[in-house]
């Protein structure tokens, strides 16, 4: 092998290795479930522990490839340049699923956890090549595939009706990704031929089409129906990914899109879409915290925890489009992941403990399972976050971005309604124990999977509270060598 077989080969394995490790799991899931490697009832157990190594090993190997020119593989015309975002969401989410995995354990274990992998090798890859219609196609596409895989082929009619309506949703989303690609396309003929159309107008166009791609995704009101069946419907590592993950890198794309579109353009953009824009975020925060703090079904709480949480996002695609040189839009997509997916591990733990959905019947679960009351602890924390941090700059620019005080008010009153819904799960723990719940075992406190638990609570409480700057340390750990062509979503 000649010196440049060796370096193609060495930045193929940098750029490629979250895609390669899932590819690996195909084949590897299959082969320890065989019975060659232990008894029969033991299979899923082997695929759990498999899944959960491959996902450790899929953010270690993102977080230690990095960004920088060494992982830049071109092959042909096209150029797969990893960015930051794209590596830190693999750092960070796999080890947050191979929690959810282990903690969750169940029959479709190994399923779930090549679901994850393949839901983070999407995501890289579709932040590692050029941006346009490719990566939100490819991740509007992957998500659809992956509800179907989280599904299974049981036969559950509301679990088919949640993959069906992804895929309905990811149809008219790619439509509207085609018309944004195409409005895009004319503006350098704006510049040349003044009667094509203004430059203004065309991005304003290009500026709607993709803010309703972001809502849609995310799940903010009126599109929450989709993100809240997904929750209540698919398992809980596929509506993590498919409902969260996957939107973010949506929002991480969109949003720099965006800011590099409008700040081009000198005259204002938005319009009638700005306040629209605002006032869904405001309504959306204020929406999805009263829902979750009304409903009982542990699913439909999540789910429309997760639809009050994207208010934050659609309140920073406006101001995006209002400053579209502030970063503080950017800086609310990791955090907002990071506590839905806190969320998500309670969630798993949960059902994995009581098998129990509504929370009538879960009345004194944190004080039989106190592991886990801490892990909707963290919950809290993370919400309210660190006064003075990072988090809570970017909060107030993107609130005071609004320009109205009935926007900031809804906002907050959004905010205190979504720690009121935790909360209240809280304290449903901290009651009188239910006969479900007083006659399930406990787990020791000292079983590795919970020691795992807690300590992955600490350290994603930290991160989404503010404690940890995740984003400044991926900026210095990750960042592209001087030579290094940077992408539009590289973090600042």
């Amino acid at each position: 092998m000649t010196d440049a077989q060796g370096l193609f080969l060495l930045s193929a394995i940098r750029a490629l290795a979250p895609l390669a490790l899932a590819l690996i799991s195909l084949a590897a899931v299959p082969l320890v479930s065989a019975d060659r490697f232990g008894a029969p009832r033991q299979a899923a157990t082997r695929a759990r522990y498999l899944v959960v190594a491959l996902l450790l090993l899929s953010g270690g190997a993102a977080f230690v490839a990095g960004a920088g020119v060494t992982s830049t593989l071109l092959i042909g015309e096209l150029s797969i340049n990893p960015s930051q975002p794209g590596r830190l969401l693999v750092a960070l989410g796999g080890p947050i699923f191979a929690i959810i995995v282990a903690v969750g354990e169940g029959r479709r274990a190994g399923a779930m956890g090549q679901v994850a992998l393949f839901g983070l090798a999407v995501i890289d890859l579709a932040l590692a090549i050029p941006i346009g219609i490719a990566p939100i196609a490819l991740l509007l596409i992957g998500g659809t595939s992956l509800a179907a895989l989280a599904a299974g082929g049981k036969e559950d009619a509301e679990r088919a009706r949640a993959v069906f309506r992804d895929l309905r949703s990811a149809g008219v989303l790619i439509t509207l990704t085609v018309v944004a690609e195409l409005l895009r396309s004319a503006i350098p003929l704006s510049a040349t031929d003044p009667a094509y159309a203004t430059t203004a107008s065309l991005t304003a166009g290009v500026a709607l089409s993709l803010s309703l791609i972001v809502l849609a995704s995310i799940g903010a009101f009126p599109f929450h129906h989709r993100l809240v069946r997904i929750f209540d419907s698919l398992p809980i590592v596929g509506s993590l990914m498919v409902g969260v993950w996957i939107p973010a890198a949506i929002t991480l794309i969109i949003f720099s899109e965006l800011s590099l579109l409008i700040s081009a353009v000198s005259d204002p953009i938005g319009g009638a879409v700005l306040p629209i824009l605002v006032a869904t975020g405001a309504f959306t925060m204020l929406f999805g915290g009263i829902s979750a703090l009304l409903h009982d079904d542990v699913g439909e709480v999540l789910g429309f925890f997760a639809v009050g949480s994207s208010g934050w996002l659609a309140l920073g695609l406006a101001a995006v489009i209002a400053r579209p040189s502030t970063l503080a839009p950017h800086e609310l997509v990791i955090p907002a992941t990071l506590v839905i997916s806190l969320f998500g591990i309670w969630r798993a733990a949960i059902r994995r403990r009581y098998d129990l959905v509504s929370l009538q019947d879960l009345t004194g679960w944190a004080r039989h399972t106190s592991a886990i009351g801490l892990v909707l602890l963290g919950v809290i924390v993370a919400l309210i976050a660190v006064p003075g941090s990072a988090l809570w700059s970017a909060r107030a620019n993107v609130i005071g971005a609004s320009g109205s005080v009935i926007t900031v008010v809804v906002a907050l009153a959004g905010a205190v309604a979504l720690v009121a819904a935790v909360l209240r799960v809280l304290l449903v723990g901290l009651s009188q124990k239910s006969r479900d719940v007083e006659r399930t075992e406990v787990r020791r406190v000292t079983h590795p999977v919970t020691i795992a638990m807690l300590a992955g609570t600490i350290l994603i409480t930290g991160a989404a509270a503010g404690v940890i700057d995740v984003e400044s340390a991926a900026s210095e750990l990750l960042r592209p060598a001087p030579e290094a062509t940077v992408v539009p979503g590289d973090l600042p």
